[in-house]
C-alpha cells in the first residue's frame, strides 16, 4: 500500500489506522490480536480519544507494516497542530492590549531577529509569549514586580513592566551566545580602569569594538543596547553560568558624558559586588557617586572648581590633566551650575542605537 504519513499531519493518528483497516479488509479484532492490546483501545484510538503510545507505535508497525517512527511523527505533529490551536484560542484581551504597550519595542525585535513578523495581533501575542518566556502576558506585570516596585516607589520612575521585561530579555539574548576569552575577574577589571577612560578619546565608529574588545579581556560581555520610552533602564548585569559576566548599557541619540556616566555606574555596582543579576535605574543622585569619581576625582576638581576660571584653555588645561576629554569637565561644571545652561548644547553627542 502506497501511504505518505506527512498528508495526515492535522489528522489524529486513529483515521490512518482506521484507513488501513479499511484498505486491507482487517478488522478492529484481528488489529487487536495482532497488536496484542484490547479491542477497546483500538476502539479508542480509531476514535481519536487515545493516542499513539511508542509502545503501540512499534506493534502497528508489525501489524500494520508502517514504521513506528512514522507513527509517531503523526501523532507529534498532531499534538503540535492541536496545541498551536488551543494557544490561539487561549489568547485573552488584556494580552492584545499588551501588545500595544510593547509597540514600540516590536519593530526593533523583528529588526533584530528576535520576532517574525505575524499575520495578526493573536500571532504577536504567541511570539511575544515565546521571547519573554511567559506563557500568559498577563503575568508579566508579576513577574517583573519586584524591579519595578524599587524603581518606582523608591526613585519616582515610571516603569511599563512589559517594556522592562523584553528589553531585559533583549539583554539576555545579545549576550547568550558571546565568549570572551578569560572569565570574569574583578580584579582583571578594576586593572583595565584606565584603559576603559582612554576609550573616551576614540570616535564613535571606532568604539564598538573597542569597547567588547577592552570589556572581553576581563571576562565580561559588554553591549550597548537600544533605550525605550516606558521603562528608564541604565543597564544589565547577569553573572553567566560559564564564569562570565554580561553587562549591557542602555544607549540611544544622547549626549556622550551621559553615556560614560551611565557605563561608570555600571562597572560600580560591578565592582561593588551588585553583579548576580541587576536591572539598573535611575533611583538616587548618591548612586552616580562612583561615576563621578572615575571620571573627574572630587579632590582635583573641587580645587580646580574653586578657582572659578572656566574659560575654554581653562577647562582644556585641567581636562587634560585629568587624562579626560573637555567635555567632561564641562558637563560637571554644568551640573553645578557654574555654566550656563546654553553651553549644554555644545556638547558632543552619539547617534547610535546599539553596540
Amino acid at each position: 500500500m502506497n501511504f505518505d504519513p506527512k498528508t495526515s499531519a492535522l489528522r489524529h493518528p486513529g483515521e490512518v489506522v482506521a484507513e488501513m483497516l479499511d484498505a486491507t479488509g482487517m478488522s478492529k479484532k484481528e488489529l487487536s490480536l495482532r497488536s496484542s492490546v484490547s479491542e477497546k483501545y483500538i476502539d479508542m484510538v480509531l476514535r481519536g480519544n487515545k493516542e499513539i503510545s511508542y509502545v503501540f507505535a512499534k506493534r502497528l508497525e508489525c501489524a500494520l507494516g508502517l514504521s513506528a517512527r512514522e507513527w509517531l511523527d503523526m501523532q507529534e505533529r498532531y499534538d503540535e497542530d492541536r496545541f498551536a490551536r488551543k494557544e490561539r484560542e487561549s489568547v485573552q484581551p488584556e494580552e492584545l492590549d499588551a501588545i500595544v504597550q510593547l509597540s514600540p519595542v516590536l519593530p526593533c525585535l523583528r529588526q533584530m531577529g528576535f520576532l517574525r513578523e505575524m499575520a495578526d495581533d493573536t500571532d504577536a501575542v504567541l511570539e511575544v509569549r515565546n521571547f519573554l518566556g511567559v506563557s500568559d502576558l498577563t503575568k508579566v506585570p508579576e513577574i517583573s514586580y519586584h524591579v519595578a516596585y524599587r524603581a518606582q516607589h523608591r526613585g519616582g520612575v515610571e516603569v511599563d513592566p512589559y517594556i522592562l521585561l523584553a528589553w531585559q530579555q533583549m539583554c539576555e539574548r545579545m549576550t547568550e551566545d558571546v565568549g570572551t576569552p578569560v572569565s570574569f575577574d574583578v580584579q582583571k577589571l578594576k586593572a583595565g580602569l584606565p584603559a576603559i577612560r582612554h576609550l573616551m578619546f576614540y570616535t564613535e565608529e571606532e568604539l564598538p569594538f573597542l569597547l567588547k574588545k577592552t570589556f572581553s579581556a576581563c571576562g565580561v560581555v559588554f553591549r550597548g543596547v537600544r533605550r525605550f520610552e516606558g521603562a528608564a533602564m541604565r543597564g544589565f548585569i547577569k553573572q553567566r553560568g560559564d564564569g562570565r559576566l554580561a553587562l549591557c548599557v542602555a544607549v540611544g541619540d544622547e549626549r556622550q558624558d551621559f553615556f560614560w556616566r551611565r557605563l561608570f555606574r555600571q562597572i560600580g555596582h560591578i565592582i561593588n559586588g551588585k553583579m548576580r543579576r541587576l536591572v539598573d535605574f535611575p533611583l538616587q543622585e548618591n548612586e552616580d557617586e562612583y561615576a563621578d569619581e572615575m571620571l573627574l576625582p572630587a579632590q582635583q576638581y573641587n580645587i580646580f572648581a574653586a578657582l572659578g576660571n572656566f574659560s575654554a584653555e581653562a577647562v582644556q588645561r585641567f581636562a587634560g590633566s585629568q587624562t579626560v576629554p573637555d567635555y567632561i569637565v564641562e558637563e560637571r561644571l554644568l551640573r553645578d551650575g557654574l555654566l550656563p545652561e546654553s553651553e549644554a548644547a555644545n556638547l558632543p553627542r552619539y547617534t547610535w542605537t546599539e553596540i
